[in-house]
């Protein structure tokens, strides 16, 4: 439900920029846009996309917009090219968790019976109820399961040294010229208890932090090609699993679970938007800023692929414990 959540959060974010951007001015030349924005995951087979309209506001303010721009009724196709298959999705609501600008159900389109098993090209278009059409393509990537070093990590880590080093074996794309991107990331696993209820919880750790003029600020792992290792600070380790009790005095109500080492593939497209934005991307939301972002025909958006695989990293119980925590 999360990683839906932060999908749908595209649209929120495009047509905000469209109703701010000079060449959409709300005072002069409005334009009827549109984004469509679906992004492929080869590691579920729920599928999500959204298309949204520009809109107008009365002032400068495009947060005053109160009226869901969702376009409903709109007809849109997936094609799988490697095998032909035609998936059309269906459209649903979901309840939101903030009601403070929009108090209508979040509507979004989805396919729940499609994951892509082999690299191929894919290709989406949506026909919009107006009789206007939108479309893309891209190609779903492959990564094995097998692809990150098979080596005994834990954390506190067995070798001596200042980091904890994953490495992986390089995808290799079958189409000429298509590059891979790859975005590691370090996750610990832990639950909360609340009123007797563990509540699942994950916290990301950095590679590191950096000092700044208003304090310390963490660096996460960027996206990169041509890349097949990353080191984890086993000092910014220590201090993420400080930061989970932060403020909070009684340590017994954490619960360690493990850590969850996770690398996430995806293609040129995704990575320009990941790029462009220079921002670390919580399970993969797309903020997009600058209408001229887009690999969308017909208009704006993001049409993009990503694929992922992990390993679990277990937190010794002698460790877990000096912070005051349950070991699980």
């Amino acid at each position: 439900m999360k990683k839906l959540i932060f999908m749908l959060f595209v649209t929120t974010i495009i047509i905000t920029s469209l109703a701010c951007d000079d060449q959409v001015n709300p005072k002069t030349d409005f334009r009827e846009l549109y984004a469509l924005n679906c992004v492929i995951k080869g590691d579920t087979s729920l599928q999500v996309a959204t298309i949204s309209r520009a809109y107008d506001v009365n002032g400068f303010d495009p947060l005053s917009n109160t009226a869901d721009p969702f376009i409903k009724g709109a007809k849109i196709k997936l094609t799988y090219h490697g095998t032909g298959e035609v998936f059309f999705f269906r459209d649903t609501t979901l309840i939101r968790t903030d009601n403070s600008r929009y108090t209508s159900p979040m509507s979004y389109y989805y396919i729940k019976n499609f994951r892509p098993t082999y690299e191929s090209p894919v290709s989406i278009e949506a026909v919009l109820p107006n009789g206007k059409v939108l479309s893309a393509k891209s190609t779903v990537l492959f990564i094995s399961r097998f692809a990150i070093e098979n080596r005994s990590y834990t954390i506190p880590s067995t070798t001596t040294g200042k980091y904890l080093g994953f490495s992986w074996t390089a995808a290799t794309p079958s189409v000429k010229d298509e590059k891979i991107y790859y975005v590691p990331e370090l996750i610990i696993k832990y639950a909360k208890i609340q009123g007797g209820t563990p509540i699942e919880l994950q916290k990301k750790v950095p590679l590191y932090y950096i000092s700044g003029e208003n304090g310390e600020f963490p660096l996460y792992p960027s996206i990169q090609s041509n890349i097949t290792s990353v080191n984890f600070d086993t000092l910014t380790i220590r201090r993420s699993l400080e930061e989970i009790s932060a403020g909070d005095a009684n340590k017994q109500n954490y619960i360690i679970r493990n850590a969850v080492f996770r690398l996430i593939i995806t293609d040129k497209n995704l990575a320009v938007y990941y790029a462009a934005q220079k921002t670390f991307l919580d399970e993969f939301s797309v903020r997009v800023t600058q209408p001229e972002f887009t690999n969308i025909n017909g208009g704006l958006g993001i049409f993009g692929t990503l694929n992922s695989t992990y390993i679990n990293v277990p937190i010794k119980p002698e460790y877990i414990v000096k912070y005051g925590y349950k070991a699980f």
